[in-house]
């Protein structure tokens, strides 16, 4: 009796130790939060988040306000306060019309620092290369371009120390000159491919091609080895040298789509099979060379310079459209791309703010009316005290109502 008194006893002890320990361990455990990493893909008409359809809404910004340049607020960690707040504001004001990315140039810390804040907001990250390098291919000139992107995504990972930052893509350069790439491929007819650890192309391309492949390979690669992903890359194409640059050995196609520039360049396009306007013919034909990849149109706007040439409708022009034609024009843009016969990737508005510092500092403090790339703006930029803020044009609400749609 007492044997089994004692064991029954030991029994119950046990399952209380273990009770104890369990609740004691429970309650001590710290369950780690991961935090969330979108993934960005693509199908064959489509970039792809997180394996959905992501339909790219995007804003082109620079932050670029009076007596600041671009180029020199890229590297400036401690901006004035006037200034980061503005920053922080567009960000707010880009969200809220409905932009679900932001194409970005060389952008401050700031930047991302309200992006990640606000969230909801993706990003377009672009890799600001010379386009006016009469050689693409000399090697100093890669080096310092190399040592440029790497500058980049460090900066962006600064922020997002969880390695998860909305990157969509990079942009490994912008609207290379027609000189330029006839200067490389001129010298150097025998590179005609490039095989990387990432990146590769067949045997037909030319210099200027292999060049974007060679910096494409690097952001993969660079990325990858220091912060464990690799994301998507791309190149933004121009009218102008649609024929003399391909790059069907990156992810996706991007192009810069401008309806005044059509009817320039282009006169011969055929109409558009739903709309029947020229910008419309020319997506549609850009879609047609490669069905099978996704095109992203990366820039495509309207300037309201108020001492250009006056067109309107149906193409307007090249700077002189009123505030109103900016807002009709833009909303013709993307109806057009919502109606062509293969789907679009989406497209990013040029852009959010007013471009007043296009030339230098001095030129900063003041909008040139004779200046057309000076007055792309969804929003225009006006003095209050001794700084500034921005008023929304009817482009910006017009796009609002129709991306809310």
């Amino acid at each position: 009796m007492f044997f089994r008194y004692f064991i029954n006893v030991c029994i119950v002890s046990l399952m209380m130790l273990c009770s104890c320990t369990k609740e004691k361990s429970t309650s001590n455990v710290v369950i780690p939060i991961v935090p969330k990493v979108d993934n960005y893909t693509v199908n064959n008409h489509y970039i792809l988040k997180n394996d959905i359809p992501f339909e790219i809404k995007g804003v082109v910004y620079v932050p670029g306000y009076p007596g600041t340049l671009p180029w020199e607020t890229e590297q400036n960690t401690n901006l004035p306060l006037n200034f980061s707040n503005s920053i922080n504001q567009d960000m707010i004001n880009i969200k809220a019309m409905g932009a679900n990315t932001v194409r970005l140039w060389g952008a401050p810390k700031k930047c991302y620092e309200s992006i990640k804040a606000i969230g909801g907001l993706s990003i377009l990250q672009t890799i600001w290369i010379n386009g006016d390098q009469v050689d693409f291919q000399d090697p100093t000139f890669k080096t310092n371009t190399k040592t440029y992107i790497r500058s980049v995504i460090d900066r962006i990972y600064s922020v997002y120390t969880n390695k998860n930052p909305p990157i969509v893509a990079y942009l490994v350069g912008n609207e290379l000159s027609a000189s330029s790439i006839r200067s490389t491929n001129l010298a150097h007819p025998n590179i005609n491919s490039y095989s990387g650890d990432y990146v590769f192309t067949n045997g037909n391309i030319n210099a200027t091609e292999a060049f974007i492949a060679e910096m494409a390979d690097y952001v993969k690669e660079y990325e990858y080895t220091n912060y464990g992903r690799m994301s998507l890359v791309s190149y933004s194409n121009d009218i102008r040298t649609a024929d003399m640059l391909d790059t069907e050995f990156l992810d996706f196609r991007c192009h810069n789509v401008y309806s005044y520039s059509v009817p320039e360049y282009r006169p011969q396009t055929q109409t558009g099979s739903a709309t029947g306007s020229l910008f419309q013919g020319w997506v549609e034909e850009l879609k047609a060379r490669y069905p099978s990849m996704p095109l992203l149109l990366t820039e495509m706007g309207l300037s309201v310079s108020p001492n250009a040439n006056h067109v309107g409708a149906p193409n307007y022009g090249y700077g002189g459209n009123t505030e109103q034609e900016q807002a009709s024009g833009l909303l013709s843009n993307i109806n057009d791309l919502q109606t062509t016969q293969l789907p679009i990737a989406g497209a990013c508005v040029h852009e959010y703010l007013d471009s007043w510092w296009k030339y230098d500092l001095q030129d900063s403090y003041t909008q040139d009316a004779n200046d057309v790339e000076e007055w792309f703006g969804l929003v225009k930029i006006v003095q209050s005290g001794g700084w500034y803020i921005t008023q929304f044009r009817p482009s910006y609400l017009s796009l609002k109502q129709s991306w809310a749609n």
